[in-house]
């Protein structure tokens, strides 16, 4: 597993989120020139044994497939190497909550990476997953509400011309807002 940049990481929290069998998952991205936070929310099964998620020789997954959990850990380790922070909070049955900041400033911080197509493969990834994105930028942003476009009649994951206007149109909104850095 090599998580590179911070959409990787998200991509990892998110896929977690998706695996533990959420109906209903929430990213809130927000980002100004100091600080990148992420917040990943669902309403999946919730964490049996949160004290020991930071762990990396604990996982909860079956120990024939996967001995380790590194996610996580490592995304712990990013943050803080950049003088952020993650925190989670979990209740069985309820879901979880992953918050995570990196200090865009530092020289340790690793890179943001793909965010469009980070967002655009995890709401592909599962039609039946409901995905709310809230995504902000020095208070300009967008947000993605997979089940508004459900109920509009405008969601065909399945469909090759839907993915790919999707990935268009995410990556069409963040070089907006990066083109918004400098005006």
């Amino acid at each position: 597993m090599v998580l590179r940049t911070i959409a990787d990481h998200l991509m990892d929290i998110a896929q977690n989120s998706v695996k533990a069998g959420a109906n209903n998952i929430k990213i809130i991205i927000e980002e100004t020139d100091e600080w990148f936070t992420f917040t990943v929310q669902d309403d999946g099964p919730g964490i049996k044994d949160p004290e020991r998620v930071f762990d990396p020789f604990f996982t909860t997954r079956d120990p024939h497939l996967r001995k380790v959990g590194l996610g996580l850990p490592f995304l712990k380790q990013a943050a803080e190497q950049s003088g952020g922070r993650v925190s989670l909070w979990t209740q069985p049955g309820k879901g979880t909550v992953v918050k995570a900041s990196f200090n865009l400033k530092s020289v340790d911080c690793q890179p943001t990476g793909d965010l469009a197509s980070t967002l655009a493969s995890l709401i592909l990834s599962d039609p039946n997953v409901n995905w709310y994105v809230l995504r902000r930028k020095d208070g300009n942003g967008y947000e993605i509400d997979t089940s508004k476009l459900k109920k509009a009649g405008l969601w065909d994951p399945e469909n090759p011309r839907f993915a790919s206007f999707l990935f268009e149109t995410l990556e069409n909104l963040e070089k907006e807002l990066k083109r918004g850095e400098g005006e």
